[in-house]
């Protein structure tokens, strides 16, 4: 399952990919506003936001992507490992990756 993770912390990302491919997701980070936004997110399964890390415009488009397409969308305040972990359990639970 491809995770698509908005906000958090840049000194994070690399514990974000790493607790997700231990817990059997890909995981894409995008702690900052990239063009093109609703192209890069059109593979994901699920969307983490967390609100506290996030600029309101990258939520909006975010958002009305995810409901266009029917994907989960999952939301925290905090962007610690443990606010991620707690999301990542709110989604379907794919088989590990080896």
């Amino acid at each position: 399952m491809n995770v698509a993770i908005l906000g958090g912390l840049d000194r994070l990302k690399n514990n974000y990919e790493k607790q997700g491919r231990a817990l059997g997701f890909r995981i894409r980070v995008f702690s900052r506003r990239v063009p093109n936004m609703t192209q890069r997110l059109h593979d994901m399964d699920g969307i983490i936001i967390f609100t506290g890390t996030v600029a309101h415009p990258m939520v909006e488009e975010a958002s009305r992507f995810a409901k266009r397409r029917g994907i989960p969308v999952q939301r925290s305040h905090t962007s610690s490992i443990s606010g991620f972990k707690r999301c990542l359990s709110q989604m379907e639970a794919p088989r590990r990756l080896s």
